[in-house]
Formats: C-alpha cells, structure tokens, sequence
C-alpha cells in the first residue's frame, strides 16, 4: 500500500473560540483566516491535495434570519453557559457583509468549487460532547440540522471533526444513526486523550508542546480502524501557527512534520495533519510558507514513493 497524506481543517471563524475570544481579541486571527482560506484553496488545486474541510454548520447560514431558523429546539445545558454559542447569538449581526467573523456562507462555496475539497462536519453550533450538560438527544439535535443545512446546498456530510477533539462512544453512536461515516480520531498517548476541558492539564499541553517540536511520542502514523460503526481516521499532527514566541521554533516544527510523511510513505501508512485555518491569520504569509513547505514535501513523497493525497471520506 502507498502512504497517504490525510489533510482536514478545522473551519471555524469566530464560533470556534467565543468561549475564550471576541472581535476585540481574535477577530484579527479570523479576518486573517478568510483571506488564508482562497489561498490554501489556490495551494491546494495546484498540488492536487485533497482535504476535508469540518465546517462548523452556522458558518453555512447567508443571514441572521436563516440562521435562527435553523436553531433545533434540544440544546445541551451545559454547567458553564460560556461554552454554548447559543449564548452569543445576540451578538450575530445581520449577514456575511456585515458580519465576516460569524457567517461563511462565500468562503463554504468557495470550497465546495475546488476541486478535491470534501465539506464535513464540526457540528452546527461548536458543541462539545464531552462537557458536563451535553446529551445524546441534543447532539442528535444539532448533527441533523447541520446536515440539513448542507443538504440545502447540495452537500452530503460523511465526515465529522469533533471540537476540541471531544468524543466518545455514545458520541459516536449517535453520529452512525445519523449517516456519518468517518471521524477524525486522536493521536496516540496519554497526552492526546479526549477529555474535557478541566482534563487538559498543563503536564498534558506540555507534552503535546514537546511532541509538536520534537517528535518525542513518535511518528504518530494514521492507521484508519473501524469504532463503533465508524471509520476512525486518527490525527498525527496539529499544524501549530508560526507566530508568537515559538515563532523561531517553527523550523523545527515543520522538520519533525516532513520527518513523519517520510515514515508514512516509505512505510505505506497515513499521516494526518489538521489546522484550524484561523491559525493563519496571524503572520499569514510566514505560515503560508510553511504550507508551501509541507506541500512542497509531499510533491517529493509522491515522486519517489507513490505517496496519494487524501480526504478523510476517502479512507476505506
């Protein structure tokens, strides 16, 4: 078997991080992300890359109006109302036009046109499977109206990023009773483990902060396996921005990424790189060329071992 490079993009804008953000804050990161997300497209049709883009399902909504109308009528009760985005609904202004850091309605058709691109799902509202106050009716509730929001658009959703990268087995049964087909999984260790928010501990985001620049826990090689009904197509890698303190660190970062393709592809496994494309907005150009790196790789992989680019609903 030849190795595959997996690709799948968190695709957020600012519902992604208004538990911890707002526009004062982040909305440089997510104006940054809208003009990032043409060019990796542009990136992405010159290389043939295919990836999937787990759209959170509000970002498909055109205006306010479509979007309060889409809002199912089960929602989890968290025990921390800042993690639900249905408390910040007030805030939504009345379209993409006016409001670019809530609606994506032109950057998800701007996706769907190029070619390779498969459109999955981050839920319809950013919702978190694993925090106190979520149920399995209300996620039910939420995946089948994000579904039929892209339905409206001609899209079929197969795949599912969860996030924060919370999931478990109920989570993933009701995902199967819906249609879903593929998830992205996590890497392998103790470091990677789906846990709640308080579970993220310091030793833990030390870790992966450790792995992420040295390849400490391996080479964490994509090794698809089927889990409750499901394709599980495990991350290796989170491609971490190049900004910030670490920004000298980002070489390194980038070696240790190229360092796993090749394991992937001489050994004809998987290797599965995600973002969030928000990661960009910040220092674009810096990180666009650390993509055109990674890309660049691949190219290489592709000539001397037959290594493909995959999205995630390609994985069997």
């Amino acid at each position: 078997m030849v190795g595959r490079l997996i690709i799948s993009l968190d695709f957020e804008l600012l519902w992604g991080v208004r538990d911890t953000e707002d526009r004062q804050s982040y909305g440089q990161n997510i104006l940054g992300a809208r003009e990032a997300i043409p060019r990796m497209l542009d990136m992405f049709a010159a290389e043939g890359i295919r990836a999937t883009w787990a759209t959170v399902g509000f970002l498909f909504c055109e205006t306010k109006e479509e979007l309060l109308a889409c809002l199912p009528e089960e929602r989890p009760a968290f025990r921390d109302p800042r993690l639900s985005n249905y408390s910040y609904l007030d805030e939504v202004g009345p379209d993409e036009r006016s409001d670019p850091y809530f609606f994506g309605a032109s950057l998800v058709d701007r996706i769907a046109r190029t070619p390779g691109q498969e459109i999955g799902t981050h839920t319809l509202s950013h919702t978190y499977c694993l925090e106190d106050g979520q149920t399995a009716n209300a996620l039910r509730a939420d995946l089948k109206a994000a579904m039929l929001l892209a339905e409206r658009r001609g899209l079929t959703l197969k795949s599912i990023v969860f996030p924060r990268n919370q999931y478990s087995d109920e989570s993933l049964a009701v995902c199967k009773a819906i249609g879903l087909t593929h998830f992205r999984g996590n890497a392998k260790g103790w470091a990677y483990r789906a846990l709640p928010g308080a579970g993220q501990t310091r030793p833990r985001r030390a870790v992966r902060l450790l792995d992420a620049y040295s390849g400490a826990l391996g080479a964490q090689l994509c090794e698809p396996a089927t889990r409750n009904g499901l394709v599980d197509v495990p991350a290796s890698r989170f491609l971490r921005p190049c900004a910030g303190r670490l920004a000298p660190l980002h070489p390194l970062h980038l070696v240790t990424i190229k360092r796993g393709m090749t394991a992937a592809a001489e050994q004809g496994k998987g290797y599965h790189l995600w973002w969030h494309p928000h990661n960009f907005g910040r220092e674009l150009e810096a990180n666009l060329q650390g993509l055109a790196q990674i890309l660049g790789h691949f190219r290489a992989l592709r000539d001397q071992f037959g290594m493909v680019s995959c999205a995630m609903a390609d994985i069997q």
